[in-house]
C-alpha cells in the first residue's frame, strides 16, 4: 500500500471515531429524552402512518408508522427504528439504525398532520445545529388518548 493511501485510511478512522465520540448511546435515550423535553405533558397526537413531506423517498426519510401512548412514541420511519416523546406540541424523536443512534429530532405540529422541525446529529446533544426537516401524516387517525 502506498503512503498516500495509508494516510487516507488513518485520517478516515480518525474522522470515524471523531464522529462517534460523545454521541447519544442507546442507554441514555430514555434520560435524554426526559431531560430535552422538560417533561411536559403531550398536546398533540402524532400516532400514524407519515412520510417525509418532501415526497422524495431516494434522498428522504421515507415512510412509516408511529404509535403513541400517552407520551411515549414507538415506531419506525424509512430505514430507522424511532423512540421519543411528545411534549407540549413537540415531538422529540431518536432515529436508530442497527442500535445506533444516528439521528434525534425536534417536531412541532404546525397543523394538523404537518410536523416541522429540524433534525441534529447523535452527537449534538443539546440540539443546537439543526437541518431543517417535515414529515407529512398519510392517513388522519383520531385522537384518542393523549
Amino acid at each position: 500500500m502506498n503512503r498516500f493511501a495509508t494516510t487516507a485510511i488513518a485520517l478516515s478512522l480518525i474522522f470515524l471515531v471523531s464522529c462517534m465520540v460523545g454521541a447519544l448511546k442507546q442507554a441514555e435515550i430514555d434520560p435524554w429524552l426526559a431531560t430535552i423535553s422538560g417533561g411536559e405533558s403531550p398536546e398533540i397526537n402524532i400516532a400514524g402512518k407519515w412520510r417525509d413531506a418532501k415526497g422524495n423517498s431516494w434522498l428522504g426519510w421515507g415512510e412509516g408508522y408511529l404509535r403513541q401512548d400517552q407520551g411515549k412514541i414507538n415506531g419506525a420511519i424509512g430505514n430507522y427504528n424511532i423512540k421519543g416523546v411528545v411534549a407540549g406540541k413537540y415531538a422529540y424523536l431518536v432515529f436508530l439504525y442497527g442500535g445506533d443512534v444516528y439521528y434525534t429530532l425536534r417536531l412541532e405540529m404546525i397543523e394538523d398532520g404537518l410536523l416541522v422541525g429540524n433534525y441534529f446529529e447523535a452527537n449534538d446533544k443539546t440540539q443546537k445545529n439543526g437541518y431543517p426537516t417535515s414529515f407529512e401524516r398519510m392517513e388522519i387517525t383520531s385522537s384518542k388518548t393523549l
